[in-house]
């Protein structure tokens, strides 16, 4: 059997992949990438219909290329996907499709070996960017007994997707907020189960909310002591909104704590919304007051 030979092996060809194949390519490096589906699969296949992105055109994208069109708009996940295949073939990255990895083992002489769909290939090195979300986690609060349909934002497509009746959203980051909200447009009786998170303002002062994180150096800040994860509820939907639960309640939607469990057909909420609610608005305004707070030590003249 011929074995394929080459310096470095990226496996999967989203934005990571691609990324790091735009890398090794600059410096000099052989290397392959390979990716079971197309280029930006799971923006294709694996996101609701109106799903755009979290970030302004300005800011969502690869350093040294543009999106088409209006920097400040959100783009939608095709032209998201539509944007990785163009970049690739801008440096003509070594990107093969269709092709599903295996295995990867370490070889004894050094380098590993990665078996394939289409043969082994042996590398130096292997760098695996297939995601930290590879596999969609629903918690196993609700039987399959219950007859209830339970779907994963990764299968959620759009509303006619649905049985008729009320949904319930468990989740109110990005993800959740939108999916309920365009539930509820149309025409859905929606209730949206709300934990713990960040509300951050969509715009503030003129400049969208990625900016700010930017300046205030808060991209890179430490997660809270003892959290396991951070939700944040912001939204590229509608032209870009700050997520604002209380309206979403005034326009018909129902809020509920966090989800804790189901029992004879009840589900069970914790009675935490009030203050989760709060602490969102807390995590908006104190935003707002360091913006306003760096605005005025570094004298710059925002509206």
């Amino acid at each position: 059997m011929t074995i394929e030979r080459t310096e470095a092996l990226v496996v999967g060809a989203g934005q990571a992949g691609v990324a790091m194949s735009e890398h090794l390519t600059r410096a000099g490096v052989p290397h392959l990438v390979l990716e079971q589906g197309r280029i930006a699969e799971r923006w294709r296949s694996c996101r609701w219909d109106s799903l755009v992105a979290n970030g302004p055109a300005w800011h969502d994208r690869f350093p040294n290329m543009e999106f088409p069109g209006d920097p400040e708009a959100f783009v939608g996940k095709e032209g998201v996907a539509d944007y990785f295949v163009a970049y690739a073939d801008r440096f003509q990255a070594p990107i093969r499709c269709g092709v599903s990895v295996t295995s990867v083992t370490r070889r004894a002489g050094g380098g590993f070996r990665v078996e394939t769909s289409q043969g082994p290939v042996e590398a130096q090195y292997v760098i695996a960017a297939t995601g930290a979300f590879q596999v969609p986690v629903i918690p196993a609060l609700v039987p399959e007994s219950a007859g209830l349909m339970q779907l994963h934002s990764n299968s959620y497509r759009n509303p006619d997707q649905l049985p008729e009746g009320a949904v319930l959203v468990v989740g109110a980051g990005s993800s959740g907020a939108q999916i309920a909200e365009e539930l509820m447009e149309a025409g859905r009786k929606v209730y949206l189960s709300v934990g713990p998170h960040d509300r951050p303002p969509r715009r503030y002062r003129g400049r969208d909310f990625v900016w700010w994180l930017g300046v205030l150096n808060l991209w890179d800040a430490d997660a809270p002591k003892g959290a396991e994860h951070t939700t944040i509820a912001v939204s590229g939907a509608h032209g870009g909104q700050t997520v604002d639960f209380r309206k979403l309640a005034a326009r018909g939607m129902t809020l509920v704590g966090r989800t804790e469990g189901f029992e004879g057909g009840v589900m069970r909420f914790a009675p935490d919304l009030a203050r989760n609610i709060e602490r969102g608005d807390a995590n908006l305004l104190a935003l707002l007051d360091e913006a306003d707070a760096w605005a005025a030590r570094n004298g710059i003249d925002l509206p």
